[in-house]
Formats: C-alpha cells, structure tokens, sequence
C-alpha cells in the first residue's frame, strides 16, 4: 500500500454556514475527507471551531477570502477590495478585473490576509494549510503576498489548484466553460510562486466543483495517477445551505458522495492512503 497514492480530501469552506459545517464533519466522521479550510470571515465562523476542536483528526487550513464576504479589517482599511456596501466584490473575476486595471492595493491584501490567518491562529488552531475561496490566493499579485505570509505564519503547505486536463472534461460541452476556467486558473498557476512551495504532486476536483456526487467522484478517482500525493477539493454540507442564487451547489449529494460505503471500498482497493497536508510541526 505503501506505493499506492497519497489522497487529501480536502472539504472548502468550513465556517461559511453551520449546514456546510455540519456537512463537513459528516464526510470527516463517516467518509473519507481528512481536511477541511476554514473562513475566517465566515458567519459560521465560530461554530466550525467547536466542531473542529471535536476532532483532532481532522487537519484544518484557512479558506482565504476577497470575494463574497466582509473584511475582518474593515472597510476603510480595505477601501479597494469592497464596494460601497462594505462588502468585497462578489466574484474572482471582478476581483481580477479591478486588479489588472491596477486598482487593488496588495498592502490593503496583506493586510486582510494577515488578519484571516491570525484569527485562526489566535483560536488555538494549528494551520495545516492555506488555499483561497474562489481560488483567489493564485491571482496575480495575491499569490506573491500569500507566499509571503505561509512563510511568516510558518505554514508549510499552499494549494496548488492546477488541475490536468481529463478525457471525461471534454463529454460534455455543456460544461466547456469550467474547461476553459480551469486553463486560465492553470495559466495563473504557472506563473505564481506558489508552484516552488511545497505543495500536493496533483490537484483535482474543479471541473466537478460543486457537483461531486458519487458517479462524477467515482470518475475522478478512476482517473487519479497511482502514485504520489493528490488533492481532492470538494464541497460537502446540507441543502439548508442559503447561499447566492448563483451557486446551484448540491452540497447534499457531496456529501453522501464522500460517505458512500462503495467509494471507500473503491478507494481501499486502489491502495489510496488517505492523509492530510504534513503539519507545521513537520511530518
């Protein structure tokens, strides 16, 4: 078994509702995922820590945020990443937009960043990781501050969301628009430095991102490589979730997905380890 592959399961957005908490340490308790990354901002926020406390088992991250939420800095120390709501912009790519026409301040970044990984800290939390809600700890600029910062707070592992293209991601061209965001996430991979820290040897999970129920994961571990460390993002919670219209997660059927006896009976027979990013205390 040694040989086999090393598989982090890692559920995103622990602390975003108490459902999706919930959700989470279902899949951890009675499933297979190993790790989970916490919102700093979340409104759950509180609730996830006493869920994690719980379980010594399950290795918790922080789940970066600039998108959707409000900032722990406040909005006039982050007058360029908010609208006039106070809110941040609600999606990466009016993020990314206001940062290629120069408007976004990577001190007003660090800053809010610094502030999301220290409270986590400050709740007795030993950061296993660190990867970005929306992906947005790749983007231009961010990518460089959150290298910066996993250096300071001594985290030793960043997600590394460069997703290989798969034969089942070209069936169906209903679909070819997450194909096509997937490459440019890929392209902004490339060209950060967060490839050179020290990182999982593969990352999958994007194309079927909130929609990973049993048959699209049953897919995806079929098409994993058979050696070497791999990370699966997924999205596990309840459907009491009440998230934007826009998000059509089934967070539900993740969830059964990750307990299904059959998936992991599929993952024992492949000889998967299932483990979580080394610790800061070195692994």
């Amino acid at each position: 078994m040694s040989g086999g592959v090393k598989l982090i399961v890692n559920a995103d957005d622990f602390g975003i509702s108490e459902a999706v908490n919930r959700g989470i340490v279902e899949a951890h308790d009675h499933g297979i995922v190993t790790s989970t990354s916490v919102m700093a901002t979340g409104p759950a926020f509180e609730h996830a820590l006493e869920l994690a406390r719980l379980r010594p088992s399950l290795a918790v991250g922080v789940h970066l945020v600039l998108t959707e939420q409000r900032p722990l800095s406040g909005a006039a120390a982050t007058a360029s990443l908010v609208r006039s709501d106070g809110t941040f912009e609600p999606h990466l790519k009016q993020l990314l937009a206001k940062r290629l026409r120069g408007l976004v301040s990577m001190q007003e970044v660090r800053r809010e960043l610094d502030a999301q990984i220290r409270r986590v800290r400050s709740a007795g939390i030993a950061i296993n990781h660190l990867d970005g809600h929306q992906h947005v700890h790749v983007l231009p600029g961010v990518a460089q501050v959150v290298a910066e910062l996993a250096e300071a707070h001594g985290v030793r592992a960043v997600r590394y969301p460069a997703e290989r293209l798969r034969g089942y991601m070209l069936r169906n061209m209903k679909h070819g628009g997450r194909v096509a965001e997937q490459m440019a996430l890929n392209l902004f991979c490339a060209a950060s430095p967060l490839k050179r820290l020290r990182r999982s040897d593969g990352f999958v999970g994007f194309y079927f991102g909130g929609r990973l129920d049993e048959a699209n994961l049953e897919t995806v571990l079929a098409g994993l490589p058979k050696r070497g460390t791999v990370e699966l993002m997924c999205h596990p919670g309840h459907e009491d979730m009440q998230p934007r219209a826009d998000w059509q997660y089934a967070w539900a059927a993740e969830r059964d997905a990750l307990t299904s006896p059959r998936i992991r009976a599929l993952v024992l027979a492949r000889g998967m380890q299932l483990v979580s990013h080394p610790n800061v205390r070195g692994e």
